[in-house]
C-alpha cells in the first residue's frame, strides 16, 4: 500500500520492470483517448526516457535479438537475472545476479520492448487535444456500431489495437482438427513426474539451471518431448474461444441487420 518494490513468487525478485513499464504506458495513452485527462500522458516521456536508459548492453542483447532484461535492479538501473540451483524442490534454490547466462527456462531473463513504437504513439496521441483524442470514447453516450461489443472492441488488453475478429475461416480450421471421436488432440503437452518422494540430492548442481524440471522427485510440470498425443485443457479453452467470439460476433450482426430491416419497414 506505501507503493514499495515487493517480490512475488521465489523467482521474481523485488526490482522494476521495463516490460509492464512499456505496456502501462499504452494503457495511459488509452486513458486519455477515453477521458480527455491529460494528466494520463504526464509521466509517460519520464516512462520512454527510463526504457532507453536501462537498455541491455551490447553485449547482452544476443546480436539485438533483445533490448531489455525482465528485471531492472532498484537503485542502480542495472539489469539483473534470475537463476536457479539443485535438482529439486527440497534442496533447489533460486538466487539473483548480473550474469545473463544459464537462464530460466520458465521464464526467460530478457524481452525485446519496441520503444520507438511507445514514442511514435506518444507523439500521435499526445499531439490531439481532448476533444480529438475522446472523439471515439466508449465514455459518450452513443449507439455502438462497431462489430463485436463494445466490452471486447474497448478491451484493456495488453496491446493497443482492438480484439482480432474472428473469420469463418479460423472456424473451419477448429472445426477441421478434431478427429473421430470428436477431441482436440495436441503433442508435447505439459506433463509432471508422479510424486515419488522428496528430493535427497543436496547438490547445488546447475546442471538444470535452464530446463523446466529437476531429477525424477521434482514434480514441475514440464512439456513431453515424445509425440503422445493428449486431450489439452489449454489447447480445448483455445478453440472453444474461437467459436464463441464467433457465436458472439455472428449474433450481434444478425441483431444488427434485424434492426435495420424494422427500421426500413417503418
Amino acid at each position: 500500500m506505501q507503493m514499495e518494490v515487493a517480490g512475488a513468487r521465489t523467482y521474481e525478485p523485488a526490482a522494476y520492470l521495463p516490460r509492464a513499464t512499456y505496456w502501462n504506458s499504452f494503457l495511459l495513452l488509452r486513458f486519455y483517448q477515453y477521458t480527455g485527462d491529460r494528466k494520463y500522458l504526464a509521466r509517460i516521456p519520464d516512462a520512454i526516457k527510463w526504457l532507453e536508459k536501462v537498455k541491455l548492453p551490447p553485449g547482452m542483447t544476443e546480436n539485438g535479438k533483445y533490448t531489455h532484461s525482465l528485471f531492472v535492479e532498484v537503485g542502480t538501473d542495472k539489469p539483473i537475472f534470475e537463476h536457479r540451483k539443485g535438482s529439486n524442490v527440497t534442496y533447489g534454490y533460486y538466487y539473483t545476479d548480473t550474469i545473463d547466462t544459464k537462464l530460466l527456462g520458465h521464464m526467460h531473463g530478457k524481452g525485446n520492448i519496441n520503444v520507438q513504437r511507445l514514442k511514435d504513439e506518444y507523439a500521435s496521441v499526445s499531439a490531439l487535444s481532448p476533444e480529438e483524442a475522446t472523439k471515439n470514447s466508449p465514455l459518450k453516450p452513443a449507439a455502438f456500431t462497431e462489430e463485436g461489443t463494445p466490452q471486447s472492441y474497448y478491451s484493456l488488453s495488453r496491446d493497443t489495437a482492438p480484439s482480432t475478429t474472428i473469420t469463418e475461416a479460423q472456424v473451419k480450421e477448429v472445426i477441421k482438427s478434431l478427429d473421430s471421436q470428436n477431441r482436440w488432440l495436441v503433442p508435447h503437452a505439459m506433463i509432471s513426474n508422479p510424486y515419488i518422494g522428496d528430493g535427497v540430492n543436496k547438490e547445488p548442481t546447475d546442471q538444470y539451471a535452464s530446463t523446466h524440471v529437476g531429477d525424477k522427485t521434482d514434480t514441475s510440470p514440464y512439456s513431453d518431448p515424445s509425440d503422445q498425443l493428449y486431450i489439452s485443457t489449454p489447447q480445448y479453452i483455445k478453440n472453444m474461444n474461437v467459436l464463441i467470439s464467433y457465436l458472439k460476433l455472428q449474433k450481434e450482426r444478425l441483431k444488427g441487420n434485424t434492426l435495420h430491416a424494422f427500421k426500413d419497414m417503418r
